[in-house]
């Protein structure tokens, strides 16, 4: 993700306001602008990164005719890792 440096003019207020909301919510001052910016609708949310499950989840079940112990039948583990 590229970023890039934005300024802007608030007053002293706001500008206490943001640093005491970053310090209780142990967040950069950064981290809390960029959170009221998604709320805002400014930026969309960070994409979920996919579990192993979410990769592979089109092909569970797709095998028929296999033994339906294969996974837990000690018979069928003994060679496994050679």
């Amino acid at each position: 993700m590229q970023v890039e440096t934005l300024s802007i003019r608030i007053s002293k207020a706001e500008s206490q306001a943001l640093r005491r909301r970053a310090r209780a919510e142990r967040m950069s001052q950064g981290a809390i602008v960029r959170q009221a910016l998604r709320a805002y609708g400014v930026t969309p949310e960070p994409k979920r990164t996919k579990s192993g499950y979410d990769v592979i989840q089109h092909l569970i079940g797709s095998c028929k005719g296999g033994p339906r112990d294969l996974a837990t039948n000690p018979k069928y583990l003994e060679d496994l890792g050679r």
